[in-house]
């Protein structure tokens, strides 16, 4: 399987930028995400109320892929992120750029809704790393491997995990947690599911070289799958303090 995309990687060439939010300060006054008054504090929160997407760096999309902010399904407030892939090797996500971390813990907080019946062969659904120089990428896919979370660690040795818990919760919205120990060889990652621990593992690199400067979100790249999938996030919430699974 593969299970990492080459494209998206080299984010920081630009060649890829389909679209850059912009940074209309009426848009992004009119529409403030009142659920992230609590997250003064956060790396990045988004409700992906924002018509332009404008608290994210850009958003990408490779081959048979979309992004977008849509009003049809949402967590809380108006609207949510969904991404969708139609062809294998496809990506579609929200990319968010920040100042490199090269110690401490990150926490995640995300709520996600997949519809039943959609196949997930390696699906990458997050990525937190830094850029590829050149290749393989350098950081964490947090993945779904047929119906359950996973990661995939290219710089551990092994390199990828599989959560032997019940698959995710389909066709509702659930609370997805990543608590990250950033570390060169003792780094640890702990997913949760509606709070409860679905995959914890340690001794992992954890610390790419440039530092953990990038979040992306959406389908971040369909592997070998060619079968259709969709994702909708919601209530994004990135920081250095543990954050809740509530709003």
């Amino acid at each position: 399987m593969v299970s990492s995309n080459p494209a998206l990687a080299m984010l920081g060439a630009g060649a890829l930028v389909l679209s850059a939010c912009g940074s209309d300060d009426y848009v992004i006054g009119r529409f403030a995400d009142d659920s992230c008054a609590s997250h003064a504090d956060a790396i990045l929160c988004s409700g992906f109320e924002k018509p332009d997407l404008s608290e994210w760096s850009r958003t990408i999309e490779v081959n048979a892929a979309r992004v977008e902010r849509t009003e049809t399904r949402s967590f809380a407030g108006q609207a949510a992120l969904h991404a969708s892939s139609r062809a294998d090797r496809s990506a579609a996500v929200a990319a968010k750029e920040f100042l490199p971390i090269d110690s401490g813990d990150l926490f995640l907080r995300v709520h996600v809704y997949v519809p039943s019946g959609l196949a997930t062969e390696t699906m990458n659904l997050l990525f937190l790393g830094d850029y590829a120089t050149p290749d393989p990428f350098r950081g964490i896919d947090f993945n779904l491997e047929s119906g359950a979370l996973s990661l995939y660690s290219p710089e551990s040795q092994p390199d990828r995990y599989t959560s032997t818990a019940s698959s995710i919760p389909r066709d509702r919205w659930f609370c997805l947690q990543i608590a990250v120990a950033v570390s060169a060889d003792q780094g640890t990652v702990q997913m949760r599911i509606d709070a409860e621990v679905a995959l914890e593992q340690g001794g992992l690199n954890t610390r790419p070289a440039g530092g953990i400067h990038l979040l992306r979100a959406g389908v971040d790249w369909s592997s070998l799958q060619s079968a259709p999938f969709d994702v909708y996030m919601d209530n994004l919430v990135l920081a250095t303090t543990p954050v809740a699974c509530e709003p």
